[in-house]
């Protein structure tokens, strides 16, 4: 018998393994002001977003897939904007990413007591984007999530973000 429950104990502890592998990781970037929960070690490429003057602005994409879904979050430099473009940047970004499929959900939004925007759309593909936009600090960040049918809301993700000061500290 004790070997029985050795034995069990030991499947049960490799069966964990693999779900210990796959879990989400607190990921910090000072150098873009913030703080979030990615479903593995993203991956961070140099990008651009395009401002509402057509403007391009240098920005950082961090990438991070699971299960099919595609986590990602936008931080866009503005530091350099006129402050009413800045202040704009979210808006602009929200009225682009209306554009991607049928908005389901459009609502005023705050993490960490920083306003935004958040959408819901269904794409044409089947697959749901959970978007929500925020300026803080001269950057703009975008959070953009695709998830694959019957996927959950990632409410983590979208929601669990934290902005840190201009000393990289919350």
């Amino acid at each position: 018998m004790p070997r029985f429950r050795f034995l069990i104990l030991t499947l049960a502890l490799m069966a964990a393994a693999p779900a210990n592998a796959q879990a989400w990781k607190e990921y910090l970037s000072r150098e873009d002001g913030f703080a979030i929960t990615f479903p593995g070690d993203p991956i961070i490429e140099k990008t651009v977003w395009t401002d509402f003057n057509g403007t391009p602005r240098p920005a950082r994409r961090y990438n991070a897939m699971r299960n099919g879904s595609s986590y990602a979050l936008i931080v866009a430099d503005f530091t350099d904007a006129d402050y009413n473009l800045t202040r704009g940047s979210f808006a602009h970004a929200t009225y682009v990413y209306r554009m991607k499929g049928e908005v389901t959900f459009d609502s005023w939004n705050a993490i960490d007591r920083v306003d935004g925007h958040q959408l819901q759309i269904m794409l044409d593909d089947g697959n749901k984007l959970f978007f929500a936009a925020h300026q803080h600090l001269g950057r703009l960040y975008i959070l953009d999530v695709t998830t694959v049918p019957g996927s959950a809301a990632p409410i983590q993700f979208i929601q669990g973000m934290v902005f840190l000061d201009e000393n990289g500290v919350r």
